[in-house]
């Protein structure tokens, strides 16, 4: 997957769309904080909070900031 270049730098932020368990679709800013088996763990910086993505539902995905400071 072309995507899963940017979540291999740990604390960069990426804008991504995503859908749901559920089948509903978002656009969220994330800073990730580890890929590991399928799932991004990130922090949302829409929602304030750490939440785990399944890579396979992120459908794009664009870098916002590489700077991991």
């Amino acid at each position: 997957m072309a995507l899963e270049k940017w979540f291999n730098t740990i604390g960069c932020v990426v804008d991504v769309i995503y859908i749901s368990k559920k089948g509903v679709f978002t656009k969220r800013r994330i800073r990730v904080l580890s890929v590991r088996d399928g799932y991004i763990r990130a922090f949302c910086l829409d929602s304030g909070a750490q939440r785990v993505f399944l890579s396979a539902n992120v459908l794009a995905a664009e870098l916002v900031n590489r700077d991991v400071s």
